[in-house]
């Protein structure tokens, strides 16, 4: 009887070793609830800015874009973009008031149906401003 246990025990630790990470891991998020194109609007303390963001996915992961509705700077490239299912998160070097040089700014938004708002700063230039944020109609 002695002998018949061990190899029951150890069956049992093994398969509970190999289920437990799969309990463990997270699913992952929705990625269509961010995905698509945004008109962001920036309100530094009073004065306005209007980005259009592009987000896809590319290869499994988010990919995205952010362009100056005026001009100032197109297609400047998303960086550590990360997406929970509720709050994106991103950084994007763009030129940037006073001197137009290019400097990293992290965005943060909590994303909604089709709105989203947040907040994006430059740690450089201890900026911070509000955005709100649509789903695109375009």
């Amino acid at each position: 009887m002695k002998k018949l246990l061990v190899p029951v025990i150890v069956i049992g630790l093994s398969a509970l070793a190999w289920s437990a990470p799969a309990a463990q891991t997270a699913a992952k998020p929705d990625l269509g609830k961010v995905l698509g194109t945004w008109d962001l609007e920036l309100d530094a303390d009073g004065q306005m800015f209007y980005l259009t963001m592009a987000l896809e996915k590319v290869e499994g992961r988010l990919a995205g874009k952010v362009s100056e509705q005026n001009g100032m700077f197109t297609d400047a490239p998303l960086s550590e973009i990360a997406y929970d299912g509720e709050t994106f998160k991103c950084t994007a070097a763009v030129p940037s008031p006073p001197d137009m040089a290019t400097r990293p700014w992290v965005m943060e938004l909590k994303i909604g149906a089709d709105a989203a708002e947040g907040t994006i700063g430059n740690a450089e230039l201890q900026i911070s401003a509000a955005i709100s944020a649509k789903r695109s109609k375009k």
